[in-house]
């Protein structure tokens, strides 16, 4: 899994406006009871956002599951001489770091890759004790609404220069998940084209069952935004933005 993914993610993803999306945590963490330094990233992924807070002066700690998409953001971060940054393979349901930080983030959506309440509960608990109190939790989620209206059982196709992409979305509204297969042709240096495969699955969770679990005494002031707003997000929303201080 990811890995002939981290191959293709960046040219996959080229619409995503990451510096929108580092722009938002920025002015997140610009409403923190207490200065924000030191951030722990999950799901990095490739590091389109880690990098981008580096480079706003944050000094970032970033972790995913794969090892091919951390050697893409480690090359990435060399090539553009960023050193306030390090990467590490881990699987954030469950995790120990070993030292605390100012805020704890997941962003694009890796969070709809947990699997169940219980590895949701689990990563809030981790993340509690990776926190500084007055440490802030950020996190987006795409919404039950986005799954079934948007993404549904469609199938996309994307043409890009140098990868030809058809991605089949199966939704299984009993098992509250998306299962995506994903066909890439990748054109080589000789111009024939190399066809990749990748399955992955994502799930979805009530906006309201997200909230209760952050409803515990180690967290305080707990918000969900519309996704890149700061106006109150819920169930009729795409993605949602969840904040919530570490007491």
């Amino acid at each position: 899994m990811y890995e002939d993914f981290a191959k293709v993610y960046d040219e996959l993803m080229q619409e995503i406006n990451y510096d929108e999306w580092a722009d938002y945590i920025f002015r997140m963490t610009l409403n923190s009871s207490k200065p924000v330094k030191k951030i722990l990233e999950f799901g990095c992924g490739t590091g389109n956002v880690t990098l981008r807070l580096a480079q706003k002066g944050f000094d970032m700690t970033a972790v995913d599951l794969s090892e091919d998409m951390l050697t893409v953001a480690d090359e990435k971060a060399e090539a553009q001489g960023i050193e306030n940054v390090r990467f590490f393979k881990g699987d954030m349901s469950n995790f120990q770091i070993g030292e605390t930080f100012d805020a704890v983030i997941v962003c694009c959506d890796s969070f709809n890759y947990l699997k169940s309440l219980d590895e949701i509960e689990s990563f809030l608990s981790c993340s509690a004790e990776a926190l500084r109190p007055g440490g802030l939790l950020m996190f987006d989620m795409n919404t039950p609404e986005k799954y079934k209206e948007t993404i549904g059982d469609n199938t996309f196709v994307y043409n890009f220069d140098n990868v030809y992409c058809v991605w089949e979305n199966t939704l299984h509204p009993d098992e509250d998940k998306v299962d995506f297969d994903l066909s890439f042709f990748v054109r080589r240096e000789d111009n024939l084209y190399e066809r990749l495969e990748e399955q992955q699955s994502q799930y979805y969770y009530s906006v309201e069952d997200i909230f209760r679990l952050l409803k515990v005494p180690a967290f305080k002031n707990q918000k969900i935004y519309d996704f890149g707003t700061f106006l109150a997000g819920g169930a009729l929303s795409d993605r949602v933005q969840y904040v919530a201080e570490k007491r």
